[in-house]
Parts: structure tokens; sequence; C-alpha cells
């Protein structure tokens, strides 16, 4: 990072890390590919009712990964290496300290959140067969997602698109094998994703403990102090991925109110194309990352601003891409998921249409907040997401009520609409501070 053209070094952290995203982006794609084909609506629904409870185990890893990701490229960033190494160890720390609590939550009351969102039936027991398998590797979740963080930021991005691409890859081919070979729906879906992990997490720990990293995963005394950094750091990520697990619970309650099961199963198809995106967008913030803190951390002011340009331009313009051809070719794109369902199908072209066509504005909030997550500046990204979810809101508790079942599809991209502009502000303010000119 010390020479070199910047934006040479951005897209050798950047496409390696959006490789990865990428392809954990696909993997849920073919997930509910094979839902959708071998267990149908049920499966879907069940499926989409489940995921804000594993949404959970993936915010505890985010903010983890981010956070002692980011305050270790800081410290190297000063040349300051014990605290690195401290920031890093915390991380261990904090995996094993939350894992296994949060894990045993939702072993014993995945039944309860189903059931509060409306879920009966065929629907209920799917989903609750694919949260109990989840809830005994709930740990490993979330070190298969705090881990490439790290790797990342001691300078093997390369590594840790290996670890991730290795992960996606072999649940592609779990998931054949146990749902559409064995037949174990949901269940096998869980134990897919398990299986998979474990080899993303095996890679990342075998080059944490060696030689080659700056800076090595090893034993250090629990902080309090440090710990508190890293979760203040790592918290925005984690409060972002809390606001989609609630976002989505909210969008179940309420399409099972207006429209179904047949809705709970539509939205799970736009789930999977947003989440799609949202890798992508991921993956750009992903590179961007260690760059920011490591230059923030030698005050290399101009070099921040490049970056950031750069992360811009990736990521709006894949996401402008996406909406175009999600505008002109719903059906298409929406037939890959349906398997002679003529009504699933129309409900799933009519949402992709309502929910989708503000997609690329998602980019922007999320490389927005790991922005100023990257520059130490937790409380502004914070504000990103807190902001994310108290506009949402209220656009989901009106919108239903005037407009019902569009209402609650319009919900999301109409808030993005008016998060952004207040988002646009900020950055604006904070770009012209790295200028000199506040």
């Amino acid at each position: 990072m010390h020479s070199g053209s910047i934006t040479r070094t951005y897209w050798r952290y950047t496409l390696p890390a959006v490789m990865a995203l990428m392809v954990s982006g696909l993997y849920q794609v073919v997930d509910g590919i094979f839902i959708g084909h071998a267990v149908g609506e049920p499966g879907l629904a069940g499926i989409t009712m489940a995921v804000p409870a594993v949404i959970v185990l993936l915010a505890v890893g985010l903010m983890l990964g981010a956070g002692a990701g980011a305050q270790c490229s800081i410290a190297h960033g000063r040349g300051d290496a014990p605290r690195a190494a401290l920031m890093l160890g915390q991380g261990g720390w904090l995996l094993v300290l939350l894992g296994a609590p949060v894990g045993v939550i939702l072993l014993f009351a995945g039944e309860a959140f189903v059931a509060f969102q409306g879920a009966t039936g065929e629907v209920a027991q799917l989903s609750g067969d694919y949260l109990a398998v989840m809830a005994w590797g709930a740990p490993l979740v979330m070190a298969s997602l705090a881990l490439p963080f790290w790797v990342r930021n001691l300078g093997a991005p390369r590594l840790a698109t290996l670890a991730m691409v290795t992960g996606g890859l072999a649940n592609i081919a779990f998931d054949y094998v146990f749902i559409l070979w064995l037949g174990w729906e949901l269940q096998g879906a869980a134990l897919a994703t398990l299986l998979a992990e474990s080899f993303t997490v095996l890679i990342c720990v075998g080059f944490l403990v060696s030689r080659k990293p700056p800076i090595r995963l090893s034993w250090q005394p629990l902080r309090l102090s440090a710990c508190r950094s890293v979760l203040s750091t790592g918290g925005a990520s984690m409060v972002m991925y809390l606001y989609l697990g609630v976002v989505t619970v909210l969008h179940n309650m309420l399409l099972m109110h207006y429209g179904g099961a047949v809705q709970v199963a539509a939205y799970a198809i736009t789930g999977y194309l947003l989440a799609f995106y949202y890798m992508f967008a991921e993956g750009v913030a992903n590179g961007m990352q260690p760059l920011i803190s490591y230059f923030h951390g030698a005050r290399r002011r101009p070099d921040i601003k490049r970056v950031f340009r750069l992360g811009l331009y990736t990521g709006l313009g894949f996401g402008l891409v996406m909406v175009a051809a999600l505008m002109l070719w719903p059906g298409r794109i929406v037939g890959i998921f349906i398997s002679d369902d003529a009504r699933l199908l129309a409900a799933t072209t009519k949402g992709v249409r309502l929910h989708l066509f503000a997609l690329f504005l998602d980019g922007f909030i999320v490389l927005a907040a790991c922005f100023f997550q990257s520059m130490g500046m937790g409380r502004q990204a914070m504000l990103i997401t807190l902001g994310n979810i108290v506009i949402q809101l209220p656009f989901l508790a009106v919108l239903p009520l005037v407009m019902g079942l569009n209402g609650v599809w319009l919900a999301l991209p109409l808030s993005n609409l008016v998060l952004a502009s207040v988002v646009l502000a900020m950055v604006r303010r904070r770009w012209q501070h790295l200028e000199g000119v506040a």
C-alpha cells in the first residue's frame, strides 16, 4: 500500500472481495433455485421465515469481522503492531463469547419466532427444521463471515477470496446432494451451508495462525476497552444486518396478511435477487475498507478520496445495470426460480418491478456506511444504519394502509430514496473535510 497506482491497488483488493461475495450471493441464488424447484412455494416461504433469525448470526459475524479488521488495519497503518495484534485477538475472544449463547437462543426460540411471523402448517415445519440445524452451527456461521475480513485486512485478499469461493462452491455441491438427490428439503439446505462454511473457516484459520501475515492471530488478554473499540467500529455493520432482519420480519407479516404464502414466496425470490446485488456492493465495500483504513491511519487524505470514488463508480454502475435488466426482463429472470407455477410467477414479476427499481441505492448506502466505518467513524456509520430503520419503518406502517399489497412492495425503494438524499449530504460534508474546506 506504500507505492504504486491507487487504481491498481484498489482493484487488487476489490476484485477478490467482489468475487468472493458474488460467489456467496450466487450460492444463495442457487439455494433458491434448488428449493424453488424441489420444494416449491412452501419451501420458498419457509426459508424466508427463517432468514431473519439466521441474519442475527451473520450480523454478529460481520460486526466482529469489520470491527476487528478495521481497528487492526488502522493500528497497522500507524505502525503500532502490538495494538494491531491486540485488536485481532479481541475479535477471537468475541467470536467465542458471543457464538454459543446466540446459538442456544436460536435453538430454543426458533419455532416461536416462525409462528410470530404468521407461518403455519408445512411452511412453519420447514422453517423450524432449517433453524434447528443452523442453531447448532451458530459459531461457525459467525466465523465464516468474520475471518475473511481479517485475512483481507492482513494483506491476503486473494486467500480470503479463495476461502469464500471454496465455501460457496462446496455449498452448491452439497445443496445438489442434500436437496435434489437425497430430498432432505430445508434441513438439507441448512446442513449444506454449515458444511460449506467449515471449509472457509479452516482455510482462514490456517493463514491467520501461520507466519505469513504481518500480524498473527495469537493469544491476547481479554481487554474490555479494546472489545468496546471492536464492537463500536463494527456495530454499524451489525445493525445494518439486524435492520435487514427486522425489515424481513415485517415484510413477512404484512405479506401474509395482505396476500398469503404465495406473496411470501415471491418475496423470497426478490430477496435472492436483492442479496445478489447486496453481496456485490458489500464486496466493493470490503475491498475499499482495508485501503481507506490504512490511508486514514497514514493520513493520506487524497488516497482516501480516490479509493472511495472508485468504489462508488463500481458499486453504483453494477447496480444500474442490474436494475435495467430486472425492469426489462423480470419474467425471464424470475422464471429461473420457478417450476410450472403461474400464480407464483405473476406475483414475483410484479414484486420485482415494484420492489427493486431503486436497487442501486442500497449499494450507495452500504458504501457510504463503509466509508465512515473505515475511518473509525462508527457514530456516523451507525447514524446511516439507524436512519435506514427510522425512515423505512414509517413507510412500512403507512403505505400498506393506503395502497394495500402494493404498499408493502413499495416501502423499501421509496424509503431508500429519502435516506439516500440524507446520506449524500453526510458524505459531501466529509468529502469537504478531506479537501481541507471544513
